[in-house]
């Protein structure tokens, strides 16, 4: 065969049951290359000293730990924010309107605790989530937010 013939062929699977998601790339391994990183979101950057079995390995990561938060804790995919298509730099938007910091820094669970009693649905408690984690190694911290998500659930 010559190299113009050779292919290569990967199929990336997000968990074992046959419910998951798989995604197969076949052609030259440059072209499954820049597939698997397009496909799963990877910046440019981030990847350019992987090489192919090594992406494949961070892209079997994303996809198994993505598919465990979706199955597992009822995740739900949020889109990323697009840039301003005005030409305003985001950068320079976000140094002039700092975000609030999370809960964690603010210095106590308490802050955490009245969040957490103030969300109005899972979808909230998901989000409080994912910005907090750290703060949910507190176990009156995680007792709080399961007991909330019950009592969302109980009443919806």
């Amino acid at each position: 065969m010559s190299d113009t013939q050779r292919c290569v062929t990967v199929t990336i699977k997000a968990g074992p049951g046959g419910d998951d998601w798989w995604a197969a790339f076949r052609g030259a391994s440059y072209e499954v290359y820049d597939d698997v990183a397009t496909f799963f979101g990877f910046e440019r950057e981030s990847v350019t000293t992987l090489n192919l079995h090594e992406l494949v390995t961070e892209a079997t990561k994303t996809a198994q730990g993505v598919s465990t938060l979706v199955r597992d804790l009822g995740a739900t995919v949020v889109p990323s924010a697009q840039p301003a298509a005005s030409g305003e730099d985001p950068w320079a938007a976000a140094q002039a309107s700092p975000a609030q910091p999370p809960a964690r820094d603010q210095g106590t669970a308490a802050s955490l605790l009245e969040q957490i009693n103030a969300c109005t649905s899972t979808d909230e408690l998901k989000r409080l989530w994912a910005t907090n984690q750290d703060a949910f190694a507190d176990q009156a911290v995680m007792d709080a937010w399961k007991a909330r998500g019950r009592a969302l659930k109980a009443a919806a």
